[in-house]
């Protein structure tokens, strides 16, 4: 039984953790490693990275450093105070950024009520799927933004009380409490009839308390809603590139990093 995984070691007369956790003192240094101002400074950096680089998404694609080319020098050299290890700027991004959307009317069977996909690489393919696709359908396509804010994040219900909100604010935990809303509208001209298409596009960005990387992007709204045909064109497209696919009758499969439908058993945002 000592051999398992997870089970005490006898070293030297004195049982020792095969797994062990470090001690509170040890996380709440590490969650300190990064100092309010160097906090604030990212946030600052991922906001006008946003700012300047959503405008031209269907040209650019996702920036997600300071280093693109789309930032001047200038730009770059204000933006990017922070740097990893070997020099190169830190991603606005968390590795585990989740994306959240939850459908206005709900989609038909095997869709689930709120969509979900959590984790760097599937947050790119989705940003290139919706670029590829929608520059597939449509030219001359821009982006406005029509409106930039910053806000605190939510405080769930059961936080909602003045003591605890006083204890969270003694803890140091809400000078890290940020969160940017983003309104913007896409329009194109159809290749095929020649139409405008516009869309109006809601999204609120969470920022991490503890990196000021971004964490959580939740389309809040999609006016108008996609038809039916671009979720299964997405259904489609992350099959092949993910293995999502429709299972073989019988078969039994284990998605990993991609969570769908987790949401719609509480908050329809997904938090």
């Amino acid at each position: 039984m000592e051999g398992q995984l997870g089970v005490n070691h006898r070293v030297d007369g004195d049982f020792e953790p095969a797994d062990p956790i470090p001690p509170p003192e040890n996380r709440q240094r590490k969650t300190a490693d990064i100092s309010d101002r160097e906090w604030e400074i990212r946030t600052g950096r991922a906001i006008f990275i946003l700012r300047q680089t959503l405008p031209n998404f269907f040209d650019l694609g996702l920036v997600s450093s300071p280093s693109h080319d789309s930032l001047s020098p200038s730009n770059s050299k204000k933006a990017s105070s922070s740097l990893t290890p070997v020099g190169e700027p830190e991603s606005i991004y968390s590795p585990k950024i989740r994306l959240v959307y939850t459908p206005p009317v709900k989609l038909p069977s095997p869709f689930p009520t709120t969509l979900q996909v959590e984790g760097m690489p599937l947050y790119m393919a989705s940003s290139v799927f919706i670029r590829h696709t929608l520059n597939t359908l449509y030219s001359d396509l821009h982006v406005e933004l029509l409106r930039i804010s910053l806000q605190n994040t939510p405080t769930p219900n059961h936080e909602s009380g003045s003591s605890v909100v006083e204890e969270r604010k003694e803890r140091g935990e809400l000078k890290r409490d940020k969160c940017l809303f983003v309104g913007l509208c896409v329009r194109g001209t159809s290749r095929v009839s020649g139409a405008i298409g516009e869309w109006q596009v809601n999204s609120t960005y969470t920022f991490s308390p503890t990196t000021g990387a971004i964490n959580k992007h939740i389309v809040n709204s999609i006016y108008p809603a996609p038809h039916l045909s671009v979720y299964d064109a997405l259904r489609s497209s992350f099959g092949r590139v993910f293995g999502l696919a429709a299972p073989v009758p019988g078969e039994v499969t284990r998605l990993e990093r991609v969570r769908v439908g987790e949401g719609s058993k509480g908050n329809p945002d997904g938090v």
